[in-house]
Formats: structure tokens, C-alpha cells, sequence
């Protein structure tokens, strides 16, 4: 791995310089216990359907923008679990100063129902021209063709990277450079390639520093798989292997998605029946850092978040591999708040925590009804609250 350490070390600088085997399907996790937990129910309170706007492009040839990731493909139980008893007691306060959210679209009529919350940071997909009045941003950046690992790829993205770096500097803050590349699907649908990806992720590193030494270098969030399967690398199989060949060198910050699954936030990760599903998988990732010398540096959550069921809007969607994550929309709404108050108190270590997501669900891009991505938002596909807004926006303390 050293060999490595140096190849993608001295890949990386001169690139700068010139500017010019089937993995095993995991069993399932076993049905979750019922957790007696409790939320505030917050009624869906209709609003003004939001104007759609830029959405996600898809993956266009060696550009900088990509589509947003969908949630990992996992091993289903044989059905989807009782939803547990609600009771009605206040949530904790949390404070979203420097946290974030996934927004889809980010013109200012649309995310102006999202100041009251306080969030510091937005992710965006299309990258912006012009600053985003109280947010940072983080952007995502599609690998594009670099995947290829063919050197006149590579070199093509990379410059385009630059490029972008430098026209947008003070506009965008961040960059996280590719998305869940433990999954089959951001390779073309071959292995993940953890040493290739790293090579990726130090020259972004250095063209990125050498048109905005200010801009912050996040890895790609990689995706909890619980094993690994035949569309997924285990995710820490996949990041030891990233940092044994030295990608610690090259973030600021190292990207995970911590999605809950179908568990309470506080549910232990070190629990045999969820195989590591649960928002808590985190803190392995973070041993992973610390074992690397890269303890120095925060975990971003760049994704996270539960899907609530469809049926509650009366619509009866099937998603092979999610069903089983499904939970209430009100369960959906505590989850999210204690998410955020557990990693403020548990968590030093953690940076911004991006929800998934505030606006997927009115995206034109993804007109089918029963779209995944749609039951994450805070919004529904007519642009009313969820459970999940008015809980959030009500334990805030902006």
C-alpha cells in the first residue's frame, strides 16, 4: 500500500503541475424490536405549491455535476415492519447553525420557507453562479468519465474541476468529490474500486487547492451496505482500503451517509439483528479515521435520513431492498430531530449533518409518484409540510 500511498501522491502533483470475484449477498437484518419512543405530532399544514426550478442534471460526460444518489441497495425482511406505538411529548431543541440539507431546488422563493430552521449549509447538484443568500454551500461532484481510469478522462475532469474551482470561488465552499462509491452503480454497474477512487480523490484534492486553497475537500459519502452483495462493497471494507492507500491525505473532511434504516437514532450499531444498518454506523467509520491518523479531521454527513410509507398518502409503492426501512411520518419527524440532538451530544468529531432532503419530492426530473427519493423530503409532491417540517421547525433553536 505504500507503493500506492506514492503513485497517487505523485499522480496527484502532476496532474496539478500541468493542468495540463462476486461479493456475498448479506442475509437481511432480523425485524427490529419495537421501541417505545415518542414524538410531538405536528399536522401537514397545506402551503403554496413551490415553483420547480434547476434540478439535478443527469451525469453528463466529464462534468462537474451529477444526479443525487439514491439509498443503498440492501437485503429486504420477507416484509415491511409494524410501525411501533406513538406517544405525544415534546422533542429536545437542536440548533441547525451548522448543519444542512439536501435542496433540489435552490432559488430563493423556494428555500425561503427554510430561513426560519437556521440551517448553515445547503447541498446542491447543479452548481451555483451566484451566492446563496445565508448558506454555504456544498456541492457534488460527479466522477464522471474518470471512472474509466483512462488517463485522457482523467485529465479532461480534472481540468473541468479546476475550472470550476476557480469560477466559482466564493460561491461554493465546499466540494465533495463523487457519491456512495462503495456502490456498483457510481462504477458503471462493475466492483467498486476503492484504489482508483483515491487516485480520483487526490488530484481533485489538488486542483480544487490550487484555484480556491479555501474551498473544503470532502470524500464521497460512502453507503452503509451492511456486507458486501453483488450491486455493494461493505462500506468498511471500502474506506479501509481508501485510507490504506492514503486518502487521508487528501480531504479536509471524510463524507459518510448515516441513514437510520428502520431504527431509532440511539439504537446501538454494535446490535446483531440490524447488521450495522443504523445511524450509528458512524462511529465505526470515525474508529476508521482515528486508526489512519486522521482524527484531526471531522465526519461530514453528507446524506442521512428515514423514508416514511407511502401508504399513509395513500399510495401504495413497492421498493425491493426499502420496504423494510419504511416508518411513520411522524416517526420520521422524531427520528430526524433526535438524530441531530444526539450526534450535538455524542459526537465532537461530527461536521455538518445534511438531511435528505427538503424538495426531491416536487422535482420534475422524477414524475414517477412512487419515487423513493420523494419519501425522505420535508415536502410532499404538492409542496405540503410533512410531519417532519413542522417538528423540525418547531424544536430549531435558530
Amino acid at each position: 500500500m505504500r507503493r500506492w500511498n506514492r503513485l497517487i501522491f505523485i499522480a496527484a502533483i502532476a496532474l496539478a503541475a500541468c493542468a495540463g470475484n462476486t461479493p456475498v449477498i448479506p442475509t437481511p437484518p432480523a425485524t427490529p424490536a419495537t421501541v417505545p419512543v415518542t414524538i410531538v405530532a405536528t399536522p401537514m399544514s397545506a402551503t403554496a405549491t413551490l415553483a420547480p426550478s434547476p434540478t439535478p442534471a443527469a451525469p453528463a460526460q466529464a462534468t462537474a455535476t451529477s444526479q443525487p444518489a439514491q439509498a443503498s441497495p440492501l437485503a429486504t425482511p420477507a416484509s415491511p415492519q409494524p410501525i411501533p406505538t406513538e406517544t405525544l411529548v415534546p422533542l429536545p431543541k437542536v440548533s441547525l447553525s451548522d448543519e444542512g440539507i439536501n435542496v433540489a431546488n435552490y432559488d430563493n422563493a423556494n428555500i425561503a420557507a427554510l430561513q426560519p430552521f437556521g440551517f448553515g449549509w445547503i447541498q446542491v447538484f447543479n452548481p451555483p453562479e451566484y451566492p446563496i443568500a445565508q448558506y454555504k454551500i456544498l456541492h457534488r461532484i460527479s466522477l464522471g468519465n474518470a471512472i474509466s481510469g483512462q488517463p485522457a478522462d482523467i485529465n479532461a475532469w480534472a481540468a473541468q474541476l479546476e475550472n470550476l474551482a476557480r469560477e466559482r470561488k466564493g460561491i461554493i465552499n465546499a466540494y465533495s468529490i463523487g457519491n456512495e462509491v462503495n456502490l456498483s452503480r457510481e462504477w458503471g454497474g462493475r466492483q467498486p474500486d476503492p484504489l482508483l477512487y483515491t487516485k480520483l480523490l487526490a488530484i481533485a484534492y489538488a486542483r480544487i487547492k490550487s484555484a480556491d486553497p479555501d474551498a473544503i475537500v470532502v470524500s464521497a459519502g460512502i453507503a452503509p451496505t451492511g456486507g458486501d452483495s453483488a450491486d455493494a462493497m461493505d462500506d468498511l471494507k471500502y474506506a479501509r482500503a481508501m485510507f490504506e492507500a492514503g486518502a487521508a491525505s487528501f480531504i479536509d473532511a471524510y463524507g459518510f451517509h448515516p441513514y437510520g434504516f428502520a431504527y431509532e437514532p440511539e439504537r446501538d450499531a454494535n446490535d446483531p439483528q440490524t447488521k450495522g444498518l443504523t445511524f450509528r454506523r458512524a462511529e465505526a467509520h470515525r474508529a476508521l479515521m482515528e486508526e489512519f491518523g486522521a482524527g484531526d479531521k471531522q465526519m461530514w454527513a453528507t446524506e442521512f435520513g428515514w423514508i416514511i410509507d407511502a401508504k399513509e398518502e395513500g399510495l401504495d409503492c413497492a421498493w425491493p431492498g426499502l420496504d423494510w426501512q419504511r416508518v411513520s411520518r411522524n416517526r420520521q419527524a422524531e427520528y430526524v430531530v433526535k438524530a441531530y440532538d444526539f450526534a450535538a451530544k455524542n459526537w465532537p468529531w461530527m461536521g455538518p449533518m445534511f438531511l435528505w432532503n427538503y424538495d426531491f419530492s416536487m422535482s420534475p426530473q422524477y414524475p414517477d409518484p412512487c419515487e423513493q427519493m420523494k419519501f425522505f423530503s420535508m415536502l410532499d409532491e404538492q409542496g405540503r409540510e410533512r410531519p417532519l417540517f413542522g417538528a423540525l421547525k418547531a424544536s430549531s433553536s435558530k
